[in-house]
């Protein structure tokens, strides 16, 4: 995976992996990565359906 500063060099940015839209096939009762678009300010933890979030990326897995 590559990834850039952001401009103000505050945040590593993926250049390949996008945030993933809340829909009917996001898996609830799992951990992930959620976001609220408007907020932009990213969590890990278990979604629950309505919580608010707009946005998920799966957890990476470790390189073994």
């Amino acid at each position: 995976m590559s990834h850039k500063l952001n401009t103000d060099r505050t945040a590593a940015v993926s250049l390949d992996a996008v945030w993933l839209k809340i829909d009917e096939h996001t898996p609830i009762g799992s951990r992930m990565q959620l976001i609220d678009k408007k907020q932009n300010i990213a969590f890990t933890r278990v979604h629950h359906k309505g919580d608010g979030f707009t946005h998920w990326f799966p957890v990476p897995k470790w390189e073994i």
